[in-house]
């Protein structure tokens, strides 16, 4: 079941079933304000995030190989009128990223098959995705030289996985100009 914060409108998965209780107290990881949930008798199901081509809303690949992560960020990122695509590994990144060519790519580091740097280095000089835009994210690497780094690869930008749901939003909607 999907919650959103009333103070700063973050969504975020509870699981009903966890719980006897109608109603759950909940502290909102981003801002910390205190409020109460209804519970629901059946937990939601997920969605299928991945759209037909023919649709007008900005598409966002998410690299990422913990099923986690992936989901997380799929459930902060759902309230905007954007379609969702996921990876769990460089190779069907790249896949995707040549059928689909998404207009952000958020992208981890550390990942399995082709790494972040190595998409990175791929994509950089390729015309075909001169518009797309890339946030690079990671939980290992961090700090200033690693934002250089990638940005001299092409990047737009670095989070680190440290980030608030609020902070994604905003950097997200920033790019894309939302």
């Amino acid at each position: 079941m999907i919650i959103v914060c009333p103070q700063c409108n973050s969504r975020y998965k509870i699981d009903p079933k966890r719980s006897s209780k109608q109603v759950a107290r909940v502290k909102c990881p981003g801002c910390a304000v205190l409020f109460d949930v209804t519970l629901e008798a059946k937990q939601a199901t997920a969605q299928s995030v991945v759209e037909s081509s023919e649709s007008s809303r900005p598409q966002i690949l998410i690299v990422d190989d913990a099923r986690f992560f992936r989901e997380m960020i799929r459930d902060i990122l759902q309230g905007l009128p954007v379609d969702l695509l996921f990876a769990e590994d460089g190779n069907v990144a790249w896949e995707l990223l040549q059928e689909k060519n998404p207009r952000l790519l958020l992208l981890d580091l550390n990942i399995p098959g082709k790494n972040g740097y190595d998409l990175l280095r791929e994509l950089q000089g390729q015309a075909a995705f001169g518009a797309m835009k890339i946030l690079v994210m990671s939980g290992v690497e961090r700090g200033e030289q690693v934002a250089s780094d990638v940005s001299r690869l092409g990047a737009d930008g670095f989070l680190n996985k440290s980030f608030t749901p609020k902070e994604l939003q905003d950097r997200v909607r920033t790019i894309l100009g939302l």
